[in-house]
């Protein structure tokens, strides 16, 4: 049986229906959705190679915003972290197609296709990270649904897209090739939430074809999810039964599964924090590597694919 395709999203409208479809978010949720609550933002977008990884994010929470950059390079994690006092030099965009960024001596700019332009100077460091992607095109998936606590969460997901430009670390800049996945969020999600997430991008085992993968338990109401594979840029819903830790390391390799199909990450790198602050806590752990397992065909069957993606554990007050 061949994979179903996702329903067409909605040109833009005065509402926007509930569940999971294909298609650009062009309007601003925050005024479609119900008051209730604080409004958050925030852009990501990440992109690896066989060997490489490099991903990004600004979070906009309104009293405060953040961003953050990581790099998986020569099998080591490198990060660098801001946080601004109301969000001060802070955007994330009110549509998807705008983007993220965050300014000033390090600059972290995220494009709404997923590309990158990153200039920090991790902690610790003498050597600056620098990053300058162009990202191709797939069709988003697009999730509109309520949460457990009474709020609501308006996300748009992609992945699967080649992923092109150069990589600066070390005093020595490369050229990178490789897939990319990306994930614009809006919302008035609950004070207390928890959450499993995955994502990746890469290809068939053959490299006929290009696979990208999203999955995520916990943010969203029940049996409201935002699983997905895309097959050489179009999007289909993946019926997925797991994403844990396969044992009970969860800096450790994980398990991503469904009917008929089984991913297995196995980290080379870990990205972890546990951030205690006034009015926000954000403890997590994302470990990055790569899948290797099957995921479901366009046809159904089961295909032999390889990743680079992450995963991760997520307990945020916010």
């Amino acid at each position: 049986m061949s994979l179903p395709a996702l329903p067409p999203l909605p040109a833009a409208t005065t509402e926007l229906p509930p569940g999971l479809t294909a298609g650009r978010l062009d309007v601003d949720p925050v005024f479609l959705g119900p008051r209730r609550g604080r409004v958050r933002r925030w852009m990501y977008a990440a992109a690896g190679d066989e060997v490489r990884a490099v991903g990004a994010a600004v979070v906009d929470l309104g009293f405060a915003g953040t961003a953050f950059v990581w790099a998986l390079v020569d099998g080591q994690v490198t990060t660098w972290e801001r946080t601004r006092p109301l969000a001060r030099g802070c955007r994330v965009g009110s549509l998807p197609a705008h983007g993220g960024a965050l300014t000033g001596r390090d600059t972290v700019r995220i494009g709404g296709d997923g590309s990158l332009a990153i200039d920090v100077l991790p902690a610790g460091g003498s050597e600056r990270l620098r990053a300058r992607l162009t990202a191709g095109e797939v069709t988003p998936a697009v999730l509109v649904t309520g949460t457990a606590g009474g709020g609501w969460n308006v996300t748009q997901k992609a992945a699967g897209y080649a992923v092109s430009g150069e990589l600066g670390w070390a005093g020595a800049t490369t050229p990178f090739a490789g897939g990319g996945w990306r994930d614009w969020t809006a919302g008035r999600q609950d004070r207390r939430t928890s959450w499993h997430w995955a994502a990746g991008a890469g290809a068939t085992r053959d490299g006929t074809a290009r696979v990208g993968l999203n999955v995520s338990t916990g943010m969203n109401d029940a049996g409201a999810g935002e699983d997905v594979v895309w097959w050489d840029g179009v999007p289909s819903p993946l019926e997925a039964s797991t994403l844990a830790p396969a044992s009970g390391d969860v800096a450790g390799p994980w398990i991503v599964a469904g009917p008929g199909w089984r991913l297995e990450l196995e980290p080379v790198g870990v990205r972890a924090a546990d951030e205690q602050l006034v009015l926000v806590a954000s403890r997590y752990v994302q470990p990055v590597g790569r899948f290797v397992g099957t995921l479901p065909g366009p046809d159904g069957r089961p295909r032999q694919v390889e990743l680079t993606g992450v995963t991760e554990r997520h307990v945020a007050r916010w």
